[in-house]
């Protein structure tokens, strides 16, 4: 029985592929990107977060801990990542939400039971939205649940970077009514922002139009960061070269991926500016005059 490791299940999401969805967020990513959203999806195993606000200072959580990585101080706790395995008992014990095991293995059943029970909700537009994290890290996982939902008449739809073996996107076709495929940053840019080069994902979006599969570009706008003339044009250029593109979606930086990456113990992110509603409006203007396609942004 295949399964993953699903960091979140969100029910009633209107902003992932239309209608009401039910969004199964996979961790795992293979990209760095500067401004990462989901800091949580980055790793491929359980995490453990620590919401300090909350914390009480009850010392439960101490004194379950196998491995010393919990240590009260004061009227907090001290974590020891380098000693955490992130089994979870310190989660299960505390009394406050402080400690939240973040991802936990589940089958493709499982998912499945979850997201029929909004089925009656989906009507003809709405279904389940496969995101992550990077759902193509997961491939296995991820066409075996595309193919369980498609098999009960549930809409598909598969948000990705893009990075990832061919086939593996090429085998979900079948079985995704769209795909949200991200367009993040110049070429010239991509490594530099992104961590990787975008070459794959060029291939892939290609082979996914020639495969006539439908596609929505998805473009973060990060001032200070990606926004610049080369990466308009390298968005209309994309959005023109085949009729499987249908529309184009920007998707404005905002700032609650810094406080994922703390809660979390990462390494702080850099705050970038959150692009004006005025600056968008310009922004997607020029975009659908020179490509021809219609082009919206998100509202934050």
């Amino acid at each position: 029985m295949k399964t993953g490791c699903v960091f979140n299940i969100q029910r009633f999401s209107t902003d992932d592929g239309g209608g009401i969805r039910t969004c199964v967020f996979l961790k795992g990513c293979p990209l760095r990107c500067a401004w990462c959203h989901n800091a949580e999806g980055l790793s491929f195993a359980p995490e453990l977060a620590f919401y300090e606000k909350n914390c009480i200072g009850c010392g439960s959580c101490s004194t379950v801990c196998s491995y010393g990585a919990l240590s009260v101080q004061g009227k907090s706790v001290s974590i020891d990542r380098k000693k955490c395995v992130s089994c979870g008992k310190c989660a299960d014990v505390c009394p406050s939400g402080a400690l939240v095991k973040i991802g936990k293995y589940m089958t493709v059943d499982e998912v499945i039971n979850v997201v029929r029970r909004d089925s009656v909700f989906y009507g003809k537009t709405g279904g389940m939205t496969i995101t992550g994290g990077e759902p193509l890290a997961q491939a296995e996982f991820t066409i075996a649940l595309a193919k369980a939902a498609k098999e009960e008449g549930i809409s598909v739809v598969t948000e990705t970077s893009g990075f990832g073996k061919t086939e593996d996107l090429l085998a979900l076709v079948p079985f995704c009514d769209l795909f949200l495929f991200d367009c993040k940053a110049s070429s010239a840019d991509h490594k530099a922002l992104i961590g990787v080069a975008d070459d794959l994902i060029l291939n892939n979006l290609a082979a996914l139009c020639k495969a006539q599969a439908t596609v929505i570009l998805r473009c973060p706008v990060v001032e200070g960061a990606n926004v610049n003339e080369e990466f308009i044009q390298k968005i209309v250029a994309l959005s023109k070269s085949a009729e499987s593109v249908q529309k184009i979606q920007l998707m404005p930086y905002h700032a609650t991926g810094i406080e994922k990456s703390d809660v979390i113990g990462k390494v702080p992110q850099k705050r970038f500016e959150t692009p004006s509603v005025a600056s968008l409006h310009r922004l997607s203007k020029k975009i659908e005059l020179s490509s021809g396609k219609h082009c919206f942004f998100e509202k934050h």
